[in-house]
């Protein structure tokens, strides 16, 4: 695998942000040509919303407790994608892996293998919350 890092005076034109939209340090950055987190994820669009991940009912996904999850509300979900849905009720969320149903169809599959798939059909895609399109992660000590 290998990486790039952004240097500070790296422009990214692609993710310029919108005339009078961010708040006034974003800005700053965008005119150093600075890397902005809000601009790559998206935060401060409508349909994007922060998820906090609270317990460790995700670590089969990689996913930690604290980490937090750029969510799009307004995405078309496909499979392979990690997707945010109402459980018991619409009182509280998880995710769930949107997975082909080897009997067709598809399946909301848990991290854990002792919670049982849910199967959808294409009404059941309306309890969609949103798809979940980063994960944010602090790895640092402190």
């Amino acid at each position: 695998m290998s990486l790039t890092i952004l240097a500070r005076a790296e422009r990214l034109q692609h993710l310029s942000p919108a005339p009078g939209g961010h708040d006034a340090q974003a800005a700053d950055a965008a005119a150093e040509g600075g890397f902005s987190l809000d601009r790559t994820v998206g935060l401060g669009a409508p349909q994007i919303r922060a998820v906090l991940v609270d317990d460790d009912s995700l670590l089969g996904f990689g996913i930690y407790p604290g980490d937090r999850l750029i969510v799009d509300r307004s995405a078309t979900p496909a499979v392979d994608q990690y997707v945010v849905v109402p459980v018991d009720g619409e009182e509280a969320y998880g995710v769930r892996l949107l997975a082909p149903d080897p009997r067709g169809g598809l399946l909301l599959k848990a991290a854990r293998p002792s919670i049982a798939s849910i199967p959808l059909n294409g009404r059941d895609s309306m309890q969609i919350w949103g798809v979940v399109l980063w994960v944010v992660s602090y790895v640092g000590r402190g």
